[in-house]
Parts: structure tokens; sequence; C-alpha cells
């Protein structure tokens, strides 16, 4: 302790801590092998994510989490702490196991996240319909092959299921920039994310990769790359960019970017809440120039400030956040259907009134709590499932053979199943 506090300067002629100062060491982040505060942060965006997608008029948890309202959205954390933990992984697997099965490894990532995509568009499309939600296809009998053909290849996308869509995409698009990374080629690969990123707000016509999607009105993969790359090569070179960076004081780091996210606070209160935020500099679906500015200043600081005031906020959120962030891919994919079937419930108790801002709330709070008790009971009801699987194995071999046989008297061991 007392050599990390003469590194701090935070230690006395004799070795003997300031307690405020130790308190203050006491309340920050320690480190770690893991960055556990990117796992908070993306528990907190998939928190955000379930309240708003779950949505109704009026909620008291909007304040918490915008209410789709805010200048940034879970979107982009999601994007930019999948590109920053993406970058820090493989640049240690990479360094232990070479490229090459750096590059099986993400193949075989993009390869399960298509599988989801197409799953997670084919049921909810089809619990849609069953449910007669607003949202279901309007598509006739004929349309149908058609339909699923293009799901299939990628070539359309559905309500809910455009970010996993997204997300292929970009893991995918990350293979060729690791590859430049490893030979040191970061400038190139900015320069042809922001590049691509620019041309689409000029020119969207001509920078639509990979190819039209229908239905994607919202996550374009030339606009949400430059973002994703973006983090991709800081988490790829972080060891680097945190030498870089500790010129900055951490304190004013946070209180600056602190005041200006209060500002943005503040505006976003200031307008009608049927006025969106939207336009050339702010609009989502582009990732305008406004937007990226905006997910700097609050990104800054939530990170700075949950690094200042860690235990505390550890302490009391943790338990809910932290499972949501460690399995966020999960939480989206089960999120789906509780929207699905909240709305579907709404629509039969309530019909076309809405709830107040109260029950509003505790739906949503149902919604998460459903979630979270899910992803909590999941390795429990896995090994169940196991479990039960091993019972009916020896059951089946009981029943219908002997697995050993007596030979000149003696009793022959039965093999494990």
């Amino acid at each position: 302790m007392t050599a990390v506090l003469e590194r701090n300067g935070l230690s006395t002629a004799t070795g003997t801590a300031v307690p405020r100062e130790t308190l203050r060491l006491r309340l920050r982040y320690a480190g770690g092998r893991r960055d556990v505060r990117l796992d908070l942060l993306r528990g907190f965006a998939a928190f955000g994510m379930i309240v708003d997608h779950i949505g109704g008029h009026h909620s008291w948890l909007y304040t918490v989490t915008g209410g789709n309202r805010f200048f940034v959205s879970a979107a982009e954390a999601f994007i930019v702490i999948s590109g920053l933990v993406m970058g820090m992984v493989y640049a240690g697997y990479i360094a232990k196991r070479g490229f090459a099965a750096a590059a099986r490894k993400i193949l075989s990532r993009a390869g399960t996240l298509y599988l989801l995509t197409v799953l997670l568009t084919l049921g909810f499309a089809l619990l849609s319909w069953l449910l007669r939600l607003p949202w279901r296809p309007a598509l006739a009998a004929p349309a149908i092959p058609g339909w699923t053909v293009s799901v299939l290849t990628l070539h359309q996308t559905y309500f809910l299921t455009d970010i996993p869509l997204l997300y292929t995409f970009l893991v995918l698009a990350a293979l060729p920039v690791l590859a430049l990374l490893v030979r040191g080629k970061w400038r190139w690969v900015l320069g042809g994310a922001w590049g691509l990123w620019g041309l689409w707000q000029v020119w969207p016509e001509a920078a639509t990769l990979p190819w039209a999607i229908r239905d994607n009105t919202l996550f374009h993969l030339s606009s949400w790359q430059a973002p994703f790359i973006t983090a991709l090569v800081i988490g790829y070179h972080r060891p680097a960019v945190t030498a870089w960076l500790a010129r900055v004081p951490l304190g004013a780091a946070c209180a600056v970017s602190g005041v200006a996210t209060a500002a943005l606070v503040a505006l976003t209160l200031a307008l009608p809440a049927d006025v969106p935020i939207s336009g050339v500099l702010f609009d989502k679906a582009n990732v305008a120039p406004g937007r990226v500015a905006a997910f700097v200043v609050v990104g800054t600081f939530a990170y700075t400030a949950l690094t200042v005031v860690w235990t505390p906020v550890q302490r009391a959120l943790g338990w809910l956040l932290l499972p949501l962030g460690t399995h966020a891919l999960a939480a989206y994919s089960l999120h789906i259907f509780v929207v699905a079937l909240t709305t579907a419930a709404l629509d039969a108790l309530m019909g076309a009134d809405r709830p107040g801002a109260t029950l509003t709330m505790v739906i949503q709070l149902a919604g998460v709590a459903m979630i979270w008790g899910t992803i909590l009971a999941w390795p429990a009801l896995a090994a169940w499932g196991d479990s039960c699987r091993h019972c009916l194995i020896i059951h089946t071999h009981g029943a219908g053979h002997r697995p050993w046989r007596r030979s000149g008297g003696d009793e022959r061991a039965p093999q494990r199943p």
C-alpha cells in the first residue's frame, strides 16, 4: 500500500497515508486483469435498452435511461464497449497464439452470430405474427419463402433484430482490421473507418456496405463501423493509450466531462417531450457528428466517474448490472421476447389505453427482473438439464440391455455411459 501511495504522492515523510487520501484510494477502482468497469457500464446499457424497448408513453425510469430521447443511447455504448473488449482480448490472443488462430476464432464467432441473427429474426417475426403485434410482418403467403431467404442471406432485417445483424458484420470486419493492426497500420485503419463514415454523411447511396438491407433504417454498417473500429484500435493498443491519457488528471477529466454531460441532460429536459433530438447534427442512424461528440463527453464522464467512486457504485448496483453486462448478448436475445410478451399482455388487458408512468415503470422493472433472473438461473438450469439427460441415458441402458456381461464367473464393472 505504501508503494501505491508513494507513486501517487499520497504518503507523508514517515510513509503514513493521510486518512482522506486513503479513503479516496479505497473508493477508486483498483484495477485487475478484466476491466469490470466496462461490464458494469454495458450492464447499465442493457438495463436502459430493456426499459426503453418495453416502452410506454411515460415512465419514471426515463429520467435514468433517457427514454430514447437523449443525445446518446444504449446502442452506442454496446458498440463501443464491444470494440474495446474485442481489441483488448485479441491483442493478447494474437500475441500468444498468432493471427491464424485468432482468425479462426473470429470466423467461428461470426458464424455463431449469424445463426443467432437468423434464428432471432425468424423466431421473433413468427411470434409477432402469432401474437398479432403492431410490428408483425405484413406478408402474403407467396412472399414468405422469399422473405425467409432474404433473412438467410442477410438482405432482410426485422424490428429489434437489426443489432445482431450489425454486430455480425462488425465482427467480420474486425478480421482485416486486426490484420492491419498486427502490422502497425492503425493510422490506415482509422483513416479508412472515418473516411467511410464521412462518405456516408454526404453520399449515403454511394457508401452502402456490404449491400442494401431491407427494413434496415437505423443501424447502417457504413456509419456504425467508425465508433466500433475506433474502439477496437484503442483496445488493441490499450497500454499505449492508457499511458498517453495518464498525462490528463483524472479529476479534471471527470469534472469537465461531468459539466458537459449535465448541460446535455439539462438541454434534453428543457425540450418538449414531443420534440425528437435528431437532425443533421445528432441523427442516430447516421451516427452524426454531434452524436459522436456527445458520446465522447458522456462516455468519458461515465468511465472516469466510475473509476473515482467504483466501490460504492459496485456495492449498490453491481448485483444487478454486472450479470447483465457480462451476459449482454443473452440479455439482448431475451429482451426481444420480453418486449413481445409485455406488449401482447398490455394489448389484451388495456386495449388502446396505455398505463401511466408508475405502472409503466413497474412493467419495465418486471421485464428487467425476468431477464436478470433467467441469466442468473441459467447455469443451474443447464446443470439440471445435463443431469436429466444423464439419468435418461442410464435408464435407457438399464431398460434396453445390459452394459456388461458375465464372463467365466467374473463380473465386469459396468462401463460409464
